[in-house]
């Protein structure tokens, strides 16, 4: 499996970047992960928009989504499996009704195999303001978990148990402690949970453009190794 960051940020980008999407081809098959603001630019850097053969929305919040909304203007007579949560149900509907989005709602009950492949996916809904899942692609023994957007929780964490690579959602330095409860982990509960599920490493997203980097990257390494903050147009192998 490979993975492709198409962007990294949340809940808005950095100049010159993008908000949370990810190519990741498993397979022979092209399938996106999310679809932030500015992902569409950068996918087709990679593949055209009609080479896609699925698309996977952890939640429907602007930042995860928001290049859905103009992709229904590109794909004309193709028709595109789109796996999603029921609701928000205003963004789930106005997807839902698109002719060229054949929708698929994700719950933790969903077992799906993409088409003519072995690997298979499977869900673990996460706490969040709207309904928000992680999701696992399993191909043989290997498997690789992308968070979604959560607060630590130990549900997400035995999801994450023996993933080869966890990206995962890392909004929040621990300084922010003081604020209340927050709707994305603090970045050393990101390692925490890396630690405590034994992945084989940990990639950090959901950048705040607001944070320096550096200090989120050194809080994590201080709980987990291996860890690095992913770079946007990179690609990694799973």
């Amino acid at each position: 499996m490979k993975l492709t960051i198409l962007g990294k940020y949340g809940p808005y980008p950095r100049r010159g970047g993008a908000t949370t999407s990810y190519l990741i081809e498993c397979g022979g098959k092209r399938v996106l992960l999310d679809a932030g603001s500015g992902s569409l630019s950068r996918l087709q850097q990679f593949c055209a928009l009609d080479d896609l053969d699925l698309i996977v929305l952890t939640h429907l919040h602007s930042d995860h989504c928001s290049d859905m909304f103009v992709l229904r203007y590109a794909l004309k007579d193709k028709l595109l499996p789109v796996l999603l949560p029921h609701t928000p149900e205003k963004e789930y509907g106005i997807l839902h009704a698109c002719p060229c989005f054949e929708a698929m709602e994700i719950s933790e009950s969903l077992d799906f195999t993409i088409p003519e492949t072995n690997v298979k996916l499977s869900f673990c809904r996460t706490i969040h303001p709207v309904e928000c899942y992680a999701v696992k692609f399993r191909e043989g023994q290997d498997s690789f978990v992308f968070s979604g957007d959560s607060r630590y929780t130990d549900h997400l964490t035995d999801f994450c148990s023996g993933a080869v690579t966890f990206l995962c959602d890392s909004g929040f330095l621990s300084a922010e402690e003081n604020t209340g409860a927050l709707p994305h982990m603090y970045v050393r509960e990101a390692a925490f949970t890396a630690r405590r599920a034994g992945v084989g490493r940990l990639l950090l997203t959901h950048i705040n453009p607001s944070y320096e980097e550096e200090m989120l990257l050194s809080e994590a390494a201080e709980v987990f190794r291996p860890v690095e903050i992913v770079e946007e147009m990179k690609q990694y192998h799973i």
